[in-house]
């Protein structure tokens, strides 16, 4: 019998700024986001967005698909278990990956900012969609440190990104982000070096206080920095309906369906909800289902 395999990729599109915290301060900064090891890129780790997904469907699920979400997620005794009527553990009929970087917003100075990708991160995205198996794009040609190309927008010359200065040429290079994905009207294709600049040096950095309610200034100790991704970040995370948990193909397109019924529009993620931080507007893209050779 042949094996089919199912994705999904979700989008997350910051409308305001994520707070995911990696709970270990570096340097000046008390509150860092979380950042990979070997890149030292933002992202999102996989357990953080699970919980917001998970979070998001308990909310809106209503009550008569309550006692799915155990089964889709998998097996939480501290919040589910009751809705799950099961004590048993068992692991969620989905996987999902880290939320990876596509696009990091920029202040420039032909807009009020610019997006920036380069060859790297493309090239990881490249490998998502052959896995997930999307349709994918020829690949990108290379740039130089103090070269850019514009992927979408009609624009050239000396473009200033926060303290650097690149060069765009007049060159048409006819890349599109694929289908489904947010369209971004001004995105820049920048060198390695110069995303490595922008994620790291460019993030933003908020002070937090507490006031003393006594002398209205502020508390001993409580002056903090905080760092966050700032709004208009891009960001993606493939989503694996995994045949590990029993799913057949039906299952499987019929809990992605109602997945992407459910979580929709609008989903917070990462801390500081009651601030307002992490509200993304996500969206979902289907990939067919391809058949694998090999017994089931």
């Amino acid at each position: 019998m042949l094996k089919k395999e199912l994705f999904s990729i979700c989008t997350f599109y910051a409308i305001s700024p994520i707070h995911a915290g990696s709970g270990a301060a570096t340097a000046t900064v008390d509150l860092p986001i979380q950042r990979e090891r070997h890149t030292n890129w933002p992202h999102i780790q996989a357990s953080g967005v699970k919980g917001a997904l998970r979070d998001h469907y308990r909310a809106f699920a209503g009550e008569k698909h309550k006692d799915t979400i155990n089964f889709i997620f998998g097996s939480d005794k501290g919040n589910d278990q009751n809705q799950a009527g099961s004590d048993e553990d068992h692991p969620g009929a989905i996987s999902i990956s880290d939320a990876k970087l596509l696009a990091f917003p920029m202040r420039s100075n032909i807009a009020p900012f610019v997006w920036v990708t380069c060859p790297s991160v493309l090239k990881r995205l490249k490998n998502d969609l052959d896995f997930a198996k999307f349709p994918s794009f020829p690949d990108v040609p290379p740039v130089s440190k103090e070269t850019a190309f514009s992927l979408s927008g009609n624009f050239s010359g000396q473009i200033v990104l926060e303290d650097a200065v690149v060069t765009v040429p007049s060159v048409n290079t006819q890349f599109k982000l694929p289908e489904g994905f947010p369209t971004l009207e001004r995105l820049l294709f920048i060198s390695d070096e110069m995303f490595d600049y922008c994620v790291s040096s460019c993030t933003e950095i908020q002070t937090q206080i507490k006031i003393d309610s006594k002398t209205g200034t502020a508390a001993d100790g409580a002056l903090r920095y905080q760092e966050l991704l700032p709004a208009d970040t891009l960001m993606y995370s493939i989503i694996y309906y995994s045949q590990s948990s029993g799913l057949n193909e039906i299952q499987a397109n019929t809990i992605q369906s109602h997945i992407e019924d459910v979580i929709k529009d609008f989903i917070q993620i990462g801390g500081d909800e009651t601030l307002g931080r992490g509200i993304c507007k996500i969206s979902w893209i289907k990939s067919t289902s391809n058949s694998k050779g090999g017994a089931k």
